[in-house]
């Protein structure tokens, strides 16, 4: 497989769509969510069962029982052996940690994390949260992801070089800029995986990789022209076929609220007004891409609909003529310039910079690498931002990773993904951290989400879905049912790409 390059692997600080892709395959959940179905309920993962809230001394405690026969496999530094509730709790608590985590902020409702026995692992909040809050913080995503606590102390810093968890891979090596190499985990708590191994190699040249596809030295690529023009030349080729993936993310425009014009929040109306989600669907290819209007939105989780959004009138409907007046009646009647930082391969900043041009907005492109590109953001001093919120199971974790003060990477108490400094849905996003009642959890996330858009914090701009290039017959995932399956429960072995590929 071709792909771009990588920062970690290590699940706590795997911030980029590949880094995160990645650490789902190498480690896995107490909980996991079913793929290609966005809304499902949980499976149990490493946990026997999906845990139930008690109450004990008044406080509320989830009790989480571990299944047996789950493995850390042997790292370069570590013998293989069973995984236990210390691991566990290593994981939980490392994950909660603002100086080793980059997710601690969604942790920030748990009180104590503790070992019962080998076996059992209790997490104490601070003040009851639903099982839509919890679950999602010991699923296989981010932080939630269980680590082998023997290998992390034997690597050190280097444990995102040389990761060490008890997914359906492991860990063989990475070259960096060149590939990564995974092995499968025949001692897959689940069952042995399909595919042998991975072979992932980092190829930015479209003509290499196309032809790497289509010789048959990659067995699945990513599509080497943008839109959908990319996609008909890989379904034009007998024996090779588009696979899309489930649902991956949503792309926004993200102001900065702290720093240059954008602070004033009639200019960021302004801004949101002059940008055209039709082009950046069109650009990224309408097979892949739909537009959407809201900051999380129905097809997630906890989503809310378009329609509510535009009958609450914060759509933000291209118009040129409006945005201009606003931008004059802000102070901008000339426009402004503006220095914004992109990855090289980011055509979206092109139109970015042609749709501000049409007011009067200068925008200058800095390109550089993917890892100088991160390091700018997390400065918190980029102004405009064209920005991935990958999937999350609940609008409580984007919400709280992005939205949310403390998160701010610049000047936030724990600093997580909040690149533009916004703060104005604090009050809401910590009155839905702590409600346990899911019906009123439900009605501030919508609040939260009309609270960002009237302050203009982000403009959405569509969800999108992956699209790869894959030879037919290609198996992207799954893994052979053990003999016996705990529980009265089916985990969902083979995802809904292998079915489209065997399907040519």
């Amino acid at each position: 497989m071709a792909t771009e390059g990588i920062t970690s692997m290590d699940p706590v600080r795997a911030v980029q769509p590949v880094d995160r892709s990645l650490s789902m395959m190498l480690f896995d959940g107490l909980v996991r969510y079913q793929p290609g179905n966005a809304t499902a309920p949980f499976e149990p993962g490493i946990a026997k069962e999906i845990p139930q809230p008690a109450t004990q001394d008044g406080k509320q405690v989830w009790t989480i029982a571990l299944r047996t026969g789950v493995k850390c496999p042997a790292g370069q530094k570590t013998p293989a052996y069973d995984l236990t509730s210390d691991d566990v709790v290593f994981s939980l608590k490392r994950a909660a940690d603002p100086e080793k985590s980059t997710f601690a902020s969604v942790f920030a409702a748990y009180d104590t994390v503790e070992a019962v026995d080998a076996g059992t692992v209790k997490v104490t909040m601070k003040q009851p949260v639903s099982p839509a809050a919890f679950l999602p913080t010991i699923s296989n995503w981010q932080g939630g992801l269980v680590v082998c606590k023997k290998a992390v102390e034997a690597e050190g810093e280097d444990f995102g070089k040389r990761p060490v968890g008890p997914g359906p891979f492991k860990f063989e090596s990475w070259t960096p800029g060149q590939r990564i190499t995974l092995l499968a985990n025949d001692d897959y708590y689940l069952g042995k995986p399909l595919s042998a191994g991975w072979d992932i190699r980092f190829m930015a040249d479209d003509t290499a990789r196309q032809a790497a596809l289509f010789g048959g030295d990659l067995d699945v690529a990513s599509p080497t022209a943008t839109g959908d023009k990319g996609l008909e030349v890989i379904d034009s080729r007998k024996g090779f076929k588009v696979v899309e993936t489930p649902l991956f993310g949503t792309w926004y425009l993200l102001f900065n609220t702290k720093v240059g014009p954008t602070a004033n929040p009639e200019v960021r109306k302004a801004l949101a007004y002059a940008v055209n989600r039709e082009d950046y669907v069109t650009l990224t290819g309408k097979r892949t891409a739909k537009p959407t209007l809201s900051v999380w939105g129905a097809q997630l989780p906890g989503g809310v609909p378009d329609a509510h959004v535009e009958q609450a009138g914060l759509a933000y409907e291209f118009d040129v003529a409006k945005a201009r007046q606003m931008l004059a009646a802000a102070g901008y009647p000339n426009g402004f310039d503006v220095t914004v930082t992109a990855p090289s391969n980011a055509t979206t900043f092109q139109v970015l910079q042609a749709q501000m041009k049409a007011i009067g907005v200068n925008v200058k492109i800095k390109t550089v690498d993917v890892p100088t590109w991160q390091t700018a953001i997390m400065t918190g001093q980029e102004p405009l931002m064209l920005t991935l919120i990958s999937y999350r199971p609940t609008p409580q974790i984007p919400y709280t990773d992005f939205f949310y003060g403390p998160s701010a990477v610049r000047g936030g108490k724990h600093p997580a993904q909040n690149f533009g400094g916004y703060d104005g849905a604090d009050a809401l996003i910590e009155k839905a951290a702590k409600t346990s009642d899911s019906a009123e959890q439900a009605r501030l996330w919508q609040e939260i989400n009309d609270k960002i858009l009237s302050d203009a914090a982000a403009k959405p701009l569509f969800v999108a879905y992956q699209a790869y290039g894959a030879v037919c017959g290609f198996t992207m995932g799954g893994v052979e049912p053990p003999t016996t399956i705990p529980g009265n429960w089916q985990p969902s072995y083979k995802s809904t790409v292998d079915a489209q590929a065997k399907d040519c």
